[in-house]
């Protein structure tokens, strides 16, 4: 009886940790996108898109052959993954061609980032901020 007593406890308790797996990181906090397009002969603003509440696997841009998923997030940060070719502008505004791309950003809330795009006849820069 003993014997039964324990194996139910230790499934019990490996049931309750195991439901907290695969549920998705939410955070009650906003991340804004806003994007800027441009080309040889003008430009566009694109209107920004807002993700609230943030949740991680959320896709917050895919374009000019990079795409940004929100890899982890709660109250205190949230980590993007970044697939592609995109930079943090130089001082200047101007692009490194030569940089590595980020792969991944970390943001604390009231942090803004600007990337660029890795490109020369036509390109995107993008604005986060995670609030």
């Amino acid at each position: 009886m003993k014997k039964l007593t324990c194996l139910c406890l230790l499934t019990i308790l490996l049931m309750s940790c195991l439901s907290g797996c695969g549920k998705a990181e939410t955070a009650d906090k906003k991340l804004t996108v806003t994007a800027s397009e441009w080309w040889e002969l003008g430009g566009e603003d694109l209107d920004p898109v807002v993700f609230s509440p943030v949740k991680k696997g959320d896709e917050v841009y895919n374009g000019y052959s990079s795409v940004i998923t929100v890899k982890s997030v709660s109250e205190d940060k949230i980590v993007l993954a970044i697939d592609g070719g995109l930079v943090e502008p130089n001082e200047d505004g101007s692009i490194n061609l030569n940089r590595e791309p980020l792969k991944k950003l970390t943001l604390e809330p009231g942090q803004s980032v600007e990337l660029a795009s890795q490109t020369m006849d036509a390109g995107v820069h993008i604005m986060i901020s995670f609030e």
